[in-house]
Parts: C-alpha cells; sequence; structure tokens
C-alpha cells in the first residue's frame, strides 16, 4: 500500500495524542469531518498492522492506542509515501541517456499522453537549463553527469531502507517506479560490495544514511561503467581534489574503481574520492587536522551564539571537535548533494529541541556569509544535535534545582530518599538533610523546595511531602513540583505581563510587523529587531501545528518582553494555519543569567496538547484578553 499526503498529515497529527478532537484535525487539515472520518477509517486498517488501533467514541473523538509504534510507521511510511509525477519523469529522464517522445513517457509511467503533454508543460518550465526540448525528438535531461548522479540520488534516497538495499529497490519497483528495468543484478551487487568495502574502511565511518546515498551514487556508477556513454562529470570547484593526508585513500578509491568495474579515468577516481569525503560525518583519523582547518569559522560562530544568545560553548572541546568535523564535510559537499528532508523527523526535533535548533540557524546564517552557501533543513537537524548535546551538557552543571530533606527516621532513612530522588530525578541538587529539631535551628536555607516526611508549618519554601518508603508515585510528583518550579516564575514574569494583540493581518509578514510595533515604540527592542525577526523565519519557520513562535537576535533586546498575537483569523505561517503567535523578545543578559529560559518556554508551548487547548480557547467568543491571559497561564501551568 501508498502512503498519500494526506494519510501522512494524519499519521503526523495523530501521534503525539492519545485523545483526539475530530473537529480540530478536521480544521487543521481542512476536509470536513465526515471526509476525516473516511479517511480515518480507512487509514486505520493499515495502522493496525503495525500495531496501532484507532477507537471512535461519540462526540467526534477518536482514542489512539500504540504510540509505541508510531516510530515503525513514521519510519516505514516515507518509502511507501506516494511518488508525485514530477519526480517520477525526472527519475526517467535522468536514466535515459537520449530524447523521449511524450508517448514514451506516458506508457512508462501509465499516464495519458493529455496528462503527460499537460505535467511535462509545467516540469519543463521548472528546469529550463536541465531539461532540453527538441522538435521532432523529445526531451532529455541536458545536465552535467555528476549533476544527473546526484539528482538520481535525491529522488531515490528516501526509497531506500533498511539494511537490505535489494529489497527496497524491489518495493520501489512495485509501489512507484519499474527501476529493476534499468538495473542489473551484477550492478546491484557491485554498489552493495563497494558498500561493504567502504565499512571497512580505516580513515573514517558513515552514518546509515550517508551508506545509503553511496549505495546509490555507485549503483549509478556501475550502470554508467556497463554503457556506451563515456561522459564524465565535471569536478571543477569542488574545494578539493586531494588532501595529503589522504593520499592513502585516493590509492584506495582507485583500485576500488578498477576492481568493481566502475568508470575508470581520473575525473572519475577525483569525483568518487570526493564523494567519500563529503558524505563522511564520523572520523577516526585526521581530526587534528581537520580541527586546524575549521578553527576560525567554529570559533566564529560559537562567538555569535554567544553574542545573540549569551550561551558560551568555547570551552566546550567534545562541540568543537563534533561541529568542525561536521562543517568540513557540509562546506566540502557544497550543494552538489542534495537529499530530501524528511519533513516529519524536522517538525519533530523543533518541538524537542527549539534552542539547539535556534544555534543551528545562527550557524547556518554563518555559514552562508563566509560560503555563499545554504544550508538545507537536514543540516540544521545535524547541527541542532550537536548543540543540543552541548545544551543538556551545560544543564547537567547548571540548571539544578536545589533541595532539602527533611527527616526524622535519621541520617539513613535521608541518605535512601536522596539517592532515589538523585537516580530518578535529572537536574537536581540535594543542598541539606535534616532532622524536623535541625531545619527549625536553621535562620535560612536557600533551597528551591523542601521534600520531608514530616509535618513543615512554618516556612516559606514550598514544600513536598513523602512517605519514607518514597514510591514511584511520590518520585514522580517531586519530578511534577521540580518541573513547575523551573517554568513558575517564567509564566508569572513574562506570561502575566505579556502584551497582547488582536491581528488583523493576513499575511505572517503583516502580523510580525503588527507584533514588533509596541517593542519598537517602548524602547524593548532595537529598530532592526523587527528585521531579525523576519530573517529568522526565512531560515526556518516556527510555526507547528496551530501556533508560532517568532523571535529575532536577543542582542537588539533591551529589556525582556513577550507579546502574544490573537489572530482574527487564522494566518498562513509557511505550511500552516496560525491561531496565536508568542513573540519572545528575549535580552542577551537574561539568556545569560538563564540560559535555558528559551528552552524550558518553547518547550511548554510546543506541546502538541498545549497547542490544542490554545488553539480552543483562541475560538472562544467575547473573551477578554485578561481572561485570555488567565485561562492560557493555567493551560501552561
Amino acid at each position: 500500500m501508498k502512503f498519500t499526503k494526506r494519510d501522512m498529515e494524519m499519521i503526523e497529527y495523530l501521534k503525539d495524542s492519545e485523545t483526539v478532537d475530530l473537529i480540530s484535525m478536521s480544521d487543521y487539515l481542512e476536509v470536513s469531518v465526515k471526509t476525516l472520518k473516511n479517511q480515518l477509517k480507512e487509514l486505520s486498517k493499515t495502522m493496525e498492522e503495525y500495531g496501532i488501533t484507532i477507537q471512535f467514541l461519540s462526540g467526534n473523538q477518536v482514542i489512539v492506542n500504540g504510540h509505541d509504534k508510531f516510530p515503525d510507521i513514521m519510519r516505514m511510511s516515507i518509502p511507501r509515501f506516494e511518488m508525485e509525477f514530477e519526480r517520477r519523469v525526472l527519475l526517467l529522464l535522468v536514466l535515459h541517456d537520449n530524447f523521449l517522445i511524450i508517448q514514451d513517457i506516458a506508457d512508462k509511467l501509465l499516464v495519458s499522453k493529455s496528462y503527460a503533454e499537460k505535467q511535462l508543460a509545467a516540469i519543463m518550465k521548472k528546469y529550463p537549463e536541465d531539461i532540453q526540448s527538441q522538435r521532432h525528438y523529445g526531451i532529455r535531461y541536458a545536465a552535467s553527469q555528476d549533476k544527473r548522479r546526484a539528482l538520481f540520488v535525491k529522488i531515490m534516497f528516501p526509497y531506500l531502507f533498511g539494511e537490505d538495499y535489494e529489497l527496497a529497490l524491489r518495493q520501489f519497483h512495485q509501489l512507484h517506479f519499474p527501476i529493476l528495468g534499468y538495473f542489473t543484478v551484477g550492478q546491484m551487487r557491485r554498489a552493495w560490495e563497494a558498500v561493504e568495502r567502504v565499512q571497512k574502511m580505516e580513515w573514517f565511518r558513515f552514518t546509515d544514511e550517508s551508506m545509503q546515498q553511496i549505495y546509490l551514487y555507485v549503483l549509478f556508477l556501475a550502470r554508467h561503467a556497463d554503457s556506451s556513454n563515456t561522459e564524465k562529470p565535471r569536478i571543477e570547484g569542488w574545494g578539493i581534489s586531494k588532501e595529503p593526508e589522504y593520499d592513502g585513500l585516493y590509492t584506495w578509491t582507485r583500485r576500488m574503481i578498477q576492481e568493481l568495474s566502475l568508470p575508470d579515468s581520473e575525473e572519475e577516481t577525483q569525483y568518487l574520492y570526493i564523494l567519500l569525503l563529503s558524505l563522511r560525518k564520523q572520523k577516526s583519523a585526521f581530526q587534528d587536522q581537520i580541527y586546524e582547518k575549521m578553527q576560525h569559522p567554529v570559533s566564529e560562530i560559537l562567538r555569535k551564539i554567544y553574542e545573540k544568545l549569551r550561551v558560551d560553548f568555547r570551552g566546550d572541546e567534545e562541540l568543537v571537535q563534533g561541529l568542525s568535523g561536521h562543517l568540513y564535510t557540509t562546506v566540502l559537499r557544497g550543494d552538489r548533494m542534495d537529499v530530501e528532508s524528511d519533513f516529519y523527523m524536522i517538525k519533530s526535533m523543533k518541538r524537542q529541541y527549539p534552542f539547539g535548533f535556534e544555534m543551528a540557524a545562527i550557524a547556518a546564517d554563518y555559514i552562508y556569509d563566509i560560503y555563499q552557501l545554504s544550508m538545507k533543513e537536514d543540516d540544521l537537524v545535524y547541527l541542532a544535535i550537536h548543540f543540543q548535546a552541548a545544551i543538556e551538557r551545560m544543564k547537567d552543571e547548571m540548571e539544578k534545582t536545589k533541595i532539602v530533606i527533611v527527616c526524622h527516621f535519621g541520617a539513613a532513612a535521608a541518605k535512601i530518599i536522596r539517592s532515589k530522588i538523585e537516580r530518578k530525578i535529572s537536574n537536581v541538587e540535594i543542598v541539606g538533610m535534616y532532622s524536623l529539631r535541625e531545619f527549625a535551628m536553621q535562620s535560612h536555607v536557600d533551597c528551591d523546595c523542601i521534600v520531608t516526611t514530616e509535618r513543615i508549618l512554618q516556612t516559606d519554601c514550598p514544600v513536598i511531602n513523602i512517605s519514607i518508603a518514597l514510591p514511584e508515585q511520590e518520585i514522580r510528583k517531586i519530578a511534577d513540583y521540580i518541573r513547575q518550579i523551573q517554568i513558575n516564575h517564567l509564566l508569572e514574569i513574562n506570561l502575566l505581563e505579556a502584551v497582547i494583540l488582536h491581528i488583523d493581518e493576513k499575511t505572517m509578514e503583516g502580523a510580525l510587523t503588527q507584533m514588533t510595533r509596541p517593542l519598537i515604540e517602548e524602547g524593548f527592542v532595537e529598530e532592526e529587531y523587527p528585521e531579525s525577526v523576519m530573517e529568522r523565519e526565512k531560515i526556518s519557520p516556527t510555526s507547528l501545528c496551530h501556533i508560532a513562535m517568532p523571535h529575532g537576535n536577543p542582542s537588539l533586546v533591551h529589556a525582556t518582553k513577550l507579546v502574544i498575537g490573537r489572530m482574527d483569523k487564522p494566518v498562513l505561517w509557511d505550511d500552516t494555519k496560525v491561531c496565536c503567535a508568542f513573540l519572545f523578545a528575549i535580552s542577551a543578559d537574561l539568556l545569560k543569567e538563564k540560559p535555558m529560559l528559551f528552552s524550558t518556554f518553547y518547550r511548554v508551548l510546543a506541546n502538541p496538547g498545549v497547542e490544542e487547548k490554545i488553539k480552543k480557547l483562541q475560538t472562544e467568543e467575547n473573551l477578554t484578553d485578561e481572561v485570555f491571559r488567565q485561562k492560557l497561564f493555567q493551560i501552561l501551568k
């Protein structure tokens, strides 16, 4: 079975919630509730194969069971995603060196000639430099050999999965395109042998995604070698031809080409050599040389992150090493090896790692300025992972909640409680353990909360009462309370004092202009701040399902302020209709003082359940701003 675009949208919507309101879901997908129910019933049959069930209830509600299986269906749905006609045409053209007449294209893709003519007119208009049309001959793909190979890999990459690439190709052949008619078993075996050789190489390592790309590139090379086509790739401007520290790799590459009967020339050897260097992700040798080459750009990126976000990673050697390797291969690769972005994975990453993604956007901006290279969102994801790992390391050191334990059972019992808390809850620090009498004698205790087996009557500090056994439900109670402590101050100061605006603009740009205007008028931000907000949206839109969380350069903020935009009508924001926007203008000084404030605030808002409640709140009629503010506060608590 193929998954349609609507199937994917429904799966993405369902995966984060146990109970789903079909009216809200139908609004989001822009279909009637009746149509949505019919589509869901069809999809549910396939989802049951993966262990996911959808139970329809009265009142336009459904219950989704089997959330632990969603990663499986998300991973498997991409190769089954319905292939657009444009991509099928492009794949057909890159696999043919000569002209194809329209009737041949229609026959091979199983469509009518009239449909093919109509679609081809739009496709040729979209790719005027790559697709050539000639009267009486037809059309052909006329771009360079290296561009032809890169396009083949870009189209095929989302459909290659698992460890058995031949199995993936057979599924692709059955569902989407007769690919096995263009490659022999021998060519597929040669491509797989190349993968096995690359896996054993001594210089560096590759991720699974890189290995899949190598397989596809070599598969195309094997077919090219067996054809009569002698065209060679263009390697001018590829950054390097041979680096001294990789002389052994160049010889190894030449030998593999000869032993696997791949195209054998100096240009092809350099092409495959640079291909391997561009796709590597994990280095096992020569990291010092790479670090030296990338020392300046990495230092500049970390300096810009400090200037804008007041987070200092310059002493994080693990981050510096990771960024050096990743950026080196990214810059070397340039825009020559583009693969399809996993839209659903990227959206999930934005939800989970908003601060890391923000740092990735700063890095991408610098890379463009220095190398004139626009980074794809896939690259932003990898950068965000590097930064998020550094954030987590920083959190371990800086963002600990201080806890005091008061227990009358003695020191041994208090130590048991301490051990359980520290083992089960991250980012906490036990700053004291007292008996009730000892605690009463303290003039001041610096802590965020008190965990106690006693009834403490005289203290201004928050108290969590527990039993000496401290069962799991009490551990969860402590963890929930600690999370509450971490966000309460932020909510009280920024949410309860937020500027609330009714947005009557119909575009994202208009909405942002309206939301940033009071910040400038009241002196919260510099006049350049709105432009930085717009630039941030261009790099990667901040919209989720129903809300958006725009923000600009903290170095242009004098005083932190939250602006909440209540849309009179949903505003199209990238590919999302936004009913509420939260513009958090946070100053660099506050970020320096509380580096996790940004991430905490955005993660709370990005919760799908919270989004749904905000959407429902915004649709309530005759809701004053103050009532809206109080209800929103309760939602976020």
